[in-house]
């Protein structure tokens, strides 16, 4: 361990001397990052000394390779760390493997090259229960396997599969949960198969081009909180700018229906965020509808995050949607022991929003032509986990004539 300590450190004076000579223009780190409230808490607790001459400024925009440096010297000092510090500095090095790893690549000629591929996951099993109804009940285990292969540093490949199956239906090819979908009625719930072995969630190709970060291929699409469209996208992506950030995309949804959008995301200061979002569905060419959707999150206090938003489509009728959200703390998987409370009030006719109900996530029907409140927690029990649980309450957004009361248990093991 002290081997590794001395070379990544004699690697990171090697750094500063050669510049950032990479051949690509690196990727800004935006100021509202996580990754930004774990160093500043680092450099307070004198783990790390900073950056700029011994200075960390949260509020300046810097490289993933200038984290790389400063996690580099965390890394030098883990010893000196506790253990909420010691995973905070895991937690980094494991965001930014491949730039620490670049550091002994480009001194070491390669001799050290880390593997291509990564694989990443988590496993749920989850308990849903909805109070004098059967309608949203909803028991499975799900298994999400993502994996990522770095083509050449700049470009890689992702993918996303899910593999799911009900504890009260385990003979059905269900992938999704009961809840998410509706079996086409020509098909017997038990003999689809259109679901078996899983379903590929994700499967696309990213990287810079032009001055901007492209996406091509199968992805999830949710702005401004997937509060007028969540679904996921077949198409391309691009993405520009660093501290206001521009996202045009064009493709297909599972539903095979036409969409182009066009987002925006400003991140105000290290604290707010604000999103606006339009989108264009074409439905095979019986409608076309078009959405749009503000919103803003911003921290009112050291450990409470508020989110605000609203969309609107031009359906006829029930066509509003609004959100206002409050969590106070982050559970962190990593942390053992960390722990947050939330608490959500939703009002989301079906008409406001747009998602594929025979293939998107079960979080989205309990959503979608709902209004009411939701309040839980979230728990970190072991490392690596965490404990869901919460309670929601309301009625349809249509009519306000049926209730809607569900529990939920849910404990999550991440890989």
């Amino acid at each position: 361990m002290k081997k590794k300590l001395v070379i990544i450190l004699s690697l990171v004076v090697t750094f500063c001397f050669t510049g950032m000579a990479w051949g690509a223009a690196p990727v800004d780190v935006p100021a509202d990052h996580w990754a930004y409230q774990a160093v500043k808490k680092l450099a307070a607790d004198g783990i790390i000394d900073g950056y700029d001459n011994g200075r960390f400024n949260g509020d300046k925009t810097l490289t993933r390779y200038e984290f790389a440096v400063i996690i580099a010297k965390a890394i030098g000092r883990e010893d000196k760390a506790n253990a909420e510090e010691k995973a905070l500095i895991e937690k980094l090095e494991k965001e930014y493997k491949k730039e620490i790893e670049g550091l002994g690549i480009r001194v070491r000629a390669l001799e050290d090259k880390a593997s291509a591929i990564q694989i990443s996951g988590a496993v749920r099993a989850r308990d849903d229960q909805q109070a004098d109804a059967q309608t949203f009940d909803d028991r499975h285990i799900n298994f999400d396997l993502k994996i990522t292969y770095n083509i050449n540093g700049d470009w890689v490949v992702k993918t996303e599969t899910e593999l799911q199956r009900q504890f009260d239906l385990p003979g059905a090819y269900l992938s999704s949960g009961k809840n998410a979908y509706n079996v086409p009625s020509a098909k017997p719930l038990a003999t689809y198969d259109g679901f078996s072995h899983g379903m590929t969630e994700q499967l696309y190709i990213t990287g810079p081009a032009i001055g901007a970060i492209f996406k091509v291929g199968k992805q999830d699409y949710n702005p401004v909180c997937g509060l007028s469209v969540d679904s996921r996208v077949m198409g391309v992506a691009a993405t520009y700018g660093s501290g206001v950030k521009a996202t045009v995309i064009s493709g297909n949804t599972d539903d095979d229906y036409r969409l182009n959008g066009l987002d925006v995301a400003w991140a105000v200061n290290k604290d707010t965020n604000v999103k606006a979002g339009y989108q264009k569905i074409d439905e095979c060419g019986t409608a076309i509808i078009h959405y749009g959707s503000v919103g803003f999150d911003t921290k009112v206090a050291e450990n409470f995050l508020v989110t605000v938003a609203a969309a609107k489509s031009d359906k006829d009728s029930n066509n509003k949607a609004y959100l206002a959200a409050v969590q106070y703390k982050v559970a962190d998987p990593v942390v053992v022991g960390s722990s947050d409370i939330f608490a959500s009030y939703k009002k989301i006719p079906a008409n406001a929003v747009y998602f594929s109900s025979d293939y998107d996530s079960e979080d989205r029907i309990l959503d979608v032509d709902f209004k009411g409140a939701r309040i839980g927690f979230d728990y970190v029990p072991m490392k690596n986990t965490k404990f869901t649980a919460w309670y929601m309450d309301g009625k349809d957004a249509s009519t306000s004539t049926t209730n809607i009361k569900v529990y939920r248990g849910q404990m999550e093991f991440y890989f």
